[in-house]
């Protein structure tokens, strides 16, 4: 049996297909960084999504695909969609699409909506985002996702991310971090040890 990552992968292809928008795609998230050499676990898998629309189609693509997720599916498969919080302290400024095999034989997975031009700009570091199996985010803007989102986890997964990344890669998170500005949790998760002392 395919797994739900393949599964999702040919239906979001299929849904850019059937009406004609280009989709760029990456596995972010906890998967990510397992993928990029850091072990750890994770529950789910994270997929970031942007399609090319008009502003506005873009307010519905959630629901748009959450639909045709839904008909692709089955009823195997539970999707669930959510439109991004309007309230700043909530870290959730993600549409996003939940799906859940009901049979509970895969780990769950979430599919985000870029929503920020910075997010964008992560693609264009990839070899084929629009195409093909889905591929790893780039380290500099996973650090950007993972201070976008600070958790404890996250500040976990930065440090580590940072042990592994090049010196361009460094400025490039970096320069992310000052852009959303957080470059001030980046400094202090950076001079933390894995316990939380300086």
């Amino acid at each position: 049996m395919k797994n739900l990552l393949k599964t999702v992968t040919e239906c979001i292809d299929k849904f850019s297909k059937q009406y004609n928008l280009s989709r760029l795609a990456a596995i972010v998230g906890g998967e990510a960084v397992i993928m990029h050499g850091i072990p750890r676990t994770t529950l789910d898998i994270d997929v970031l999504c942007y399609w090319q629309t008009d502003k506005n189609d873009k307010d519905s693509i959630v629901k748009l695909l959450a639909f045709f997720l839904r008909e692709e599916l089955g009823e195997s498969y539970e999707v669930n969609d959510f439109e991004a919080s309007k309230d700043p302290f909530d870290p959730l400024k993600h549409d996003l699409l939940i799906i859940t095999d009901t049979e509970r034989r895969y780990k769950k997975l979430d599919i985000l909506i870029a929503n920020y031009k910075w997010e964008v700009e992560g693609f264009a570091y990839m070899d084929s985002p629009d195409k093909g199996p889905l591929q790893i985010y780039p380290k500099p803007y996973l650090v950007g996702m993972k201070l976008m989102a600070g958790g404890v986890r996250d500040e976990e997964d930065i440090r580590d991310l940072f042990l592994l990344m090049t010196d361009l890669e460094k400025v490039k998170a970096l320069d992310i971090a000052r852009l959303i500005r957080r470059d001030k949790n980046l400094s202090r998760i950076l001079s933390e040890d894995r316990r939380g002392s300086v």
